[in-house]
């Protein structure tokens, strides 16, 4: 009878999610700075011991589980008191329900109402001209350029040093965003790397288990930016484009060319997606700077990306994926879904113009 309290986590969860919501103070200093850290660094640390990634092999296991309680949930419905078995069937799928609630809403939910990664920088967004999108686009190129050409990695790095180097940049941005400190748990690679590829995923954070899991077949050059972002949803910042910038900032601040050439890459990526939708000729001026080492990076991501989408599982997969990660995004705040990733242009911008 007791267990039935926990039923209760329900409306406590919808009570935490809408106190966030509506008082981001709250959301701040209560929940992100508060239950998250008090819940996410034992669980983080506790799933850091091990170096796979718990929740794939949970999400391995769900069909088996899913099995054997058929199979009992049949074998007791064949025998007296199936009313019974009913109501506590019932009952405890109810519990469990509530309790995978209440884990994301203190393990994540009231952290996409927090303030805004913003207000912890010396710097604001506002409006830019498509000739300031150009000088930034520049920047990116040519920091593109010197970071290529003074990395030494030739070879795939493996992941377990990419995972360390990632931790090691955020202890080194920490300093200056001291906001970012606090946080136990660690970036794995998803075994099924390339199956996850065709839901056209290449990283994601698991609120259950406190584990940020990375796709790992994708081109290489992308293995820190997608780690340090996952990594920032596990220091508790939840929106994909403040998750993208502290990615940035994570890789450029980095002593490895490596990583600084991973966080310039991307944010150039990004940015002059923005800039071909303003001005083609502008694009491509900035895809001439490019050094030949840059372009064949470019050349093998598009080669790798072109194979998965050209086929039918992933057409049917990412349509799937994408419509439900869109649903997720705008049901946790981010009213723009999938298009919040493109805001991370309006940021780098403003870090740009504020030095």
């Amino acid at each position: 009878m007791k267990r039935k309290y926990l039923l209760l986590l329900t409306p406590v969860s919808i009570l935490f999610l809408l106190l966030a919501k509506n008082i981001p103070f709250l959301a701040e200093y209560i929940f992100a700075r508060g239950t998250f850290k008090i819940a996410s660094i034992p669980v983080g640390f506790l799933s850091s011991l091990v170096p796979f990634s718990i929740a794939e092999l949970l999400l391995y296991s769900l069909p088996v589980i899913f099995l054997v309680l058929l199979i009992r949930f049949i074998y007791l419905m064949l025998h007296p008191g199936r009313i019974a078995v009913l109501k506590r069937w019932r009952t405890n799928l109810g519990i469990t329900l509530s309790i995978m609630l209440f884990l994301f809403t203190i393990l994540c939910g009231t952290n996409y109402y927090r303030y805004e990664f913003e207000n912890f920088c010396d710097f604001k967004t506002s409006e830019y001209s498509v000739s300031q999108l150009y000088e930034l686009c520049v920047y990116l190129a040519e920091q593109s350029n010197s970071a290529k050409e003074e990395s030494t990695q030739t070879n795939p790095v493996p992941f377990s040093t990419v995972s360390k180097d990632a931790k090691k940049a955020f202890k080194k941005i920490q300093k200056q965003y001291p906001v970012l400190r606090y946080s136990t748990g660690r970036a794995k690679p998803v075994l099924a790397s390339h199956l996850m590829s065709y839901t056209g995923i290449v990283g994601i954070y698991v609120p259950f288990t406190v584990e940020a899991n990375v796709n790992t077949d994708i081109a290489d050059y992308n293995h820190p930016f997608d780690t340090c972002h996952e990594l920032a949803h596990l220091h508790g910042f939840m929106r994909e484009n403040e998750a993208n910038f502290i990615a940035y900032l994570a890789c450029i601040q980095s002593d490895d060319a490596y990583f600084r050439y991973s966080g310039y890459m991307t944010a150039l990526i990004y940015a002059t997606n923005a800039l071909y939708d303003e001005d083609t000729k502008l694009y491509m001026q900035i895809s001439a700077l490019l050094s030949d080492e840059v372009h064949a990076d470019l050349h093998e991501e598009d080669i790798y990306w072109e194979k998965i989408k050209n086929t039918k599982a992933y057409q049917t997969v990412e349509t799937a994926s994408d419509k439900v990660n869109d649903t997720y995004l705008k049901i946790n705040g981010q009213s723009d879904g999938v298009k919040s990733y493109g805001k991370i242009v309006d940021l780098l911008l403003a870090e740009y113009f504020a030095r």
